[in-house]
């Protein structure tokens, strides 16, 4: 391998494409008709990593979290209640009332934080992807019920064994989006198992 110089290059979005555990569709599904907001915040969210590498140089990694996060998010909802409706606004309370809904969910973003590294060594790349939600219910008042904090850690790994690999790699940048897929799984899981609370709140709020 020849090692020279230092350079800076942004490469084209990662890849981010998370699987839905199938697990959620085990827990019982609740006879609600759920509101789902996700703030613009956590849908539209994009962040920008560095890398330096000796031989790579500097590089960019552009993450597009936002989205898969979000429509993971709703796919989860989907399975979790019996009819969800998906809210550009929260503001509007004549079409929270014309919808007929039990409750509403409102989804903000917290933390997303995504480690990159090159192990020198074994030349292999490293990603981790620690990412959070705010979770919160509401009545169809818009008073606040209940509130959650959710986290997950997703960790990746992308390993050059042949030269023929470190030239496709230098050109193209190690794979990272494997952490964030991880990291969105593992938040979508979890946020099944705590939203299985939401129809005893909201029978607790009519009672």
């Amino acid at each position: 391998m020849v090692l020279s110089g230092c350079f800076s290059t942004q490469k084209p979005p990662v890849t981010i494409a998370p699987s839905f555990d199938k697990r959620i569709y085990e827990i019982p599904q609740q006879p609600l008709t759920m509101g789902i907001y996700i703030e613009p915040d956590l849908r539209n969210h994009e962040q920008i990593e560095k890398l330096w590498h000796q031989a790579l140089g500097i590089q960019y990694f552009v993450f597009p979290v936002g989205k898969p996060l979000a429509e993971k998010i709703e796919e989860t909802c989907q399975a979790l209640f019996q009819e969800v409706v998906f809210l550009n606004n929260l503001e509007q309370k004549e079409i929270l009332e014309e919808k007929s809904l039990d409750g509403i969910l409102k989804f903000c973003l917290k933390e997303s934080s995504i480690n990159l590294q090159i192990e020198e060594s074994v030349l292999y790349a490293i990603g981790k992807h620690k990412l959070s939600l705010y979770v919160l219910l509401y009545d169809t008042k818009l008073d606040k019920l209940w509130e959650k904090e959710i986290s997950s850690e997703g960790k990746g790994l992308d390993f050059v064994s042949s030269y023929v690999e470190w030239e496709w790699w230098s050109t193209s940048g190690p794979k990272f989006g494997m952490a964030v897929d991880k990291a969105i799984e593992k938040i979508t899981f979890t946020l099944a198992q705590e939203l299985a609370v939401a129809g005893k709140i909201l029978g607790q709020k009519v009672n």
